[in-house]
């Protein structure tokens, strides 16, 4: 039996000057806002290992703003019942 799932993706990039450091991606099921899941990665070492107290404020920011994406959803959903 088919199963279909719509998910909403959520995307940052850390950067430094023009260049990309790291990548952030949240993922959050449409049915079951609750379900988030996160997921990060480097994408230009040198610039990550000299700026990484930035790029990890940066990364506690980008959750942040998921999780605030996710109450919102969450709050739709409720809404909705």
């Amino acid at each position: 039996m088919l199963e279909i799932n719509k998910e909403i993706k959520v995307k940052g990039v850390s950067k430094v000057g023009e260049a990309a450091a790291k990548m952030f991606e949240a993922t959050i099921n449409t049915a079951n806002p609750e379900d988030m899941k996160f997921n990060h990665y480097i994408v230009n070492y040198e610039l990550y290992k000299s700026n990484r107290s930035a790029i990890g404020a940066e990364q506690l920011q980008f959750e942040d703003a998921a999780y605030l994406f996710q109450d919102q959803l969450i709050a739709e959903k409720a809404a909705q019942v």
